[in-house]
């Protein structure tokens, strides 16, 4: 009942309540690991040296969401990203590339994923995240909920989300991090207020950061490989022009009576 009341005070007021995203919050997320930072961190930090000979193999970890009901990694999502790295394949900067399984992946820190990564033969590990933040509101049309019917018919309420990803390639013998990636990706929905699913909204929303991650990740490793960011180069084809050939004119010949 109390719930029912709500939804008729904002169906009356007629007034869309909408707070933005926390991007913030989302990072924060993303990093629940922490880093201690210490003068000694620091120094071994900027000992490390690139040491990536290529082409490499890359073992890729997708980093696991928990007990979020709402999405999970799909294998379209490992489709997509193995066509990055079937790309660089092309240009000479990845050998190998697969996913690590679950079996030999014992945590999700950095060590431990780099461990896992060098029980499977990798040289590098492309560890993916991801994080989503909800935004819910409701229109005027929110006032026929209090007939249950238009609660299930009416689309009065909205779901707004903003899935954040982030990516990077860490060399597996020393830590050395190659490249960080990062993309974004919204998506907004209206339905019915008693059949709306935030997971409606949040499968479009990582469909587009997922899809903006890949060319920056690549664009990234292309760098570091010195390919140029495009390797076709177009050309302007040459049109051959016919050639123009003058009537032939006939002189008339001209005779002389004796």
């Amino acid at each position: 009942m109390r719930k029912m009341c709500v939804l008729a005070v904002l169906g009356l007021s007629g007034c869309v309540m909408t707070s933005g995203f926390d991007r913030g919050a989302l990072h924060m997320a993303l990093d629940k690991e922490g880093v201690q930072i210490t003068e000694e961190s620091v120094r071994k930090a900027l000992e490390l040296r690139a040491q990536l000979h290529f082409p490499c193999k890359v073992a890729i970890y997708l980093h696991d969401p928990g007990n979020s009901y709402e999405w999970r990694w799909s294998a379209k999502d490992k489709e997509i990203i193995l066509s990055w790295m079937e790309s660089l394949k092309g240009d000479g900067i990845v050998a190998d590339a697969f996913f690590m399984t679950g079996m030999f992946t014992s945590g999700s820190s950095m060590k431990e994923v780099r461990l896992a990564a060098a029980q499977h033969g990798a040289d590098a590990v492309l560890v993916v995240k991801g994080a989503y933040q909800t935004d819910s509101y409701m229109n005027p049309a929110a006032i026929f909920n209090l007939t249950i019917l238009g609660g299930y018919i009416l689309p009065a309420s909205h779901r707004d989300v903003l899935f954040i990803m982030q990516g990077g390639l860490v060399d597996v013998a020393n830590g050395y991090l190659y490249a960080t990636v990062e993309s974004e990706g919204e998506a907004s929905i209206m339905r019915p207020t008693f059949t709306i699913q935030d997971k409606d909204a949040v499968e479009p929303a990582k469909k587009k950061a997922i899809e903006a991650l890949g060319p920056e990740f690549v664009r990234r490793l292309r760098s570091l490989r010195g390919v140029p960011s495009t390797s076709v180069r177009l050309e302007t084809p040459q049109v051959e022009r016919p050639l123009i050939e003058r009537p032939q004119v006939e002189r008339p010949q001209l005779r002389f009576s004796p």
